[in-house]
C-alpha cells in the first residue's frame, strides 16, 4: 500500500504547472483572436468610408437634379464635431431661399477633404465647401471656394475619391490606394 501511495504522490508532482507546448498553443489562439478583432475593426472603418463617399456622391447628384429643375441650388459639404454633413440651399424663381435639413453623410471616424489645383485640404470641424451647378449645361460652377477636382474620403485602410468632371457635372466614386504618410 505504501508503494501505491508513492506512485500517486509522484503523479501529483508531475502535473503541476503548464508545459511549454500548452503555453504556445494558448498564445497562438490569443494571437488569432486579436488578429480577427483587428481585421474586423478595419473593415468597419472601411465600410464607413465607402458609405460616406456614396452618400456625398448621392447628395451631389440630388443637387444637380434640383438645380436643373428649379431657379438655383447649391450644396454645402461640411464637418462638425459629430460627423460629416451635406445641406442643400434652394433659391426659388421668386428669389426666396430655402435651406433644407442637413443630412448626415458620414461619422467622425472618416477623414473627408478635397483636392483643388493638386493640393489636398482636409475638412476640419467648422470648415465647409460649396458645390454649385450651371443651369445652362449641368456642369459644375465655381462656388465660394472655386471648383474642386475631387473630394476624398478615407477610413480604415480605404481611400475613396469622388472625381468631379467640371464641364459635365458628373461625379464618380473610385477606390484609390492610400497615400504615403
Amino acid at each position: 500500500m505504501d508503494k501505491n501511495l508513492h506512485k500517486k504522490d509522484k503523479l501529483h508532482i508531475d502535473n503541476r504547472g503548464y508545459s511549454l507546448i500548452e503555453l504556445v498553443i494558448v498564445l497562438a489562439i490569443i494571437a488569432v483572436l486579436m488578429g480577427t478583432v483587428f481585421y474586423s475593426i478595419i473593415l468597419v472603418f472601411s465600410a464607413n468610408a465607402k458609405s460616406c463617399a456614396n452618400n456625398i456622391q448621392r447628395s451631389i447628384g440630388d443637387c444637380k437634379v434640383t438645380t436643373m429643375g428649379k431657379a438655383d441650388a447649391y450644396m454645402v459639404l461640411y464637418r462638425d464635431d459629430s460627423g460629416v454633413y451635406t445641406q442643400m440651399h434652394v433659391t426659388e424663381s421668386d428669389g426666396t431661399v430655402t435651406d433644407e435639413e442637413p443630412q448626415k453623410v458620414g461619422t467622425n471616424r472618416v477623414t473627408v477633404g478635397y483636392v483643388q489645383g493638386g493640393a489636398e485640404t482636409e475638412l476640419t470641424p467648422g470648415t465647409s465647401i460649396e458645390i454649385r451647378f450651371d443651369r445652362s449645361n449641368g456642369g459644375f460652377k465655381a462656388g465660394a471656394g472655386g471648383l474642386y477636382d475631387e473630394i476624398y474620403v478615407r477610413g480604415g485602410s480605404k481611400n475613396y475619391s469622388i472625381t468631379m468632371i467640371a464641364p459635365t457635372g458628373k461625379s464618380e466614386v473610385v477606390a484609390k490606394p492610400m497615400p504615403a504618410p
